[in-house]
């Protein structure tokens, strides 16, 4: 724990942390509290929101969120990773796919949100589907890059030794290609939550995106930011233990 800790530079991004925070409450001092809260109006705010029962509960709103989250996020890592893998892997599949990735990460977020509440309207599928068709091309690109960087050799060894295929999947690919996955899935993780943000302020009836929306239509961006500010220090743990996990797995490199 003590190495993770000083390879992630923790104790600096604490202090970062600490800066930021003193500059926001300095600068909420030339602000009505409903434009730019202070820190303990901040906490206020979020307390309001978690107890305030309008439109369903704090809880319930946060857990649709999360489970569309999770939900097109774990689509998009295995679709991601499967094709990426196969794009570095072999050519004919990069040729055919190269140009519908590009493709992919060059449509706006909120236009395919637009689009699919026009084919499918207000419901519970357009976060997730939103999620997806942004978030595969996005691990697909990373893991492609990856799986390009593979040594070679170590395969030539394997069959000169006559592995098998599924040895030369488990024990040489595998642990290469997670070097790779892993950045797939925690900047993959902040992407899908920025897209799901947007998708469900337009396309769903509940959830963060959805209730920040009404305060924004209130103006009130206390809380506005009051039922933003859990949910993105959770996005922040999710992170941090994902690279956790990597810097576990990945100790014998």
């Amino acid at each position: 724990m003590k190495s993770y800790i000083t390879d992630r530079n923790l104790g600096k991004k604490a202090l970062v942390a600490v800066v930021l925070l003193a500059a926001w409450q300095v600068a909420s001092q030339f602000f009505a509290y409903y434009v730019f809260p202070s820190i303990p109006e901040l906490l206020t705010a979020t307390q309001t929101v978690i107890s305030d029962p309008q439109f369903g509960t704090y809880r319930g709103n946060v857990t649709d969120t999360f489970r569309r989250l999770l939900a097109g996020f774990a689509i998009s890592v295995v679709v991601g990773t499967i094709v990426g893998t196969a794009m570095g892997l072999r050519e004919d599949a990069e040729a055919f796919l190269r140009s519908w990735i590009v493709l992919g990460l060059s449509v706006p977020a909120i236009a395919v949100a637009f689009a699919l509440i026009i084919a499918i309207g207000i419901s519970e599928w357009v976060p997730v589907l939103t999620v997806v068709i942004v978030g595969v091309p996005f691990v697909i690109l990373n893991m492609w890059e990856g799986t390009q960087e593979l040594d070679p050799e170590i395969t030539e060894m394997a069959d000169f030794f006559g592995a098998s295929t599924l040895q030369k999947y488990r024990d040489i690919l595998l642990p290469q290609v997670l070097e790779y996955l892993f950045p797939s899935m925690y900047w993959g993780l902040v992407v899908s939550w920025k897209v799901l943000f947007i998708a469900e302020v337009f396309g769903a009836g509940s959830g963060v995106g959805y209730m920040v929306n009404y305060w924004f239509q209130q103006q009130r961006v206390d809380l506005l930011l009051g039922w933003v500010l859990i949910p993105v220090l959770l996005i922040i743990l999710a992170q941090e233990g994902l690279r956790a996990a990597e810097h576990r797995l990945m100790k014998w490199r």
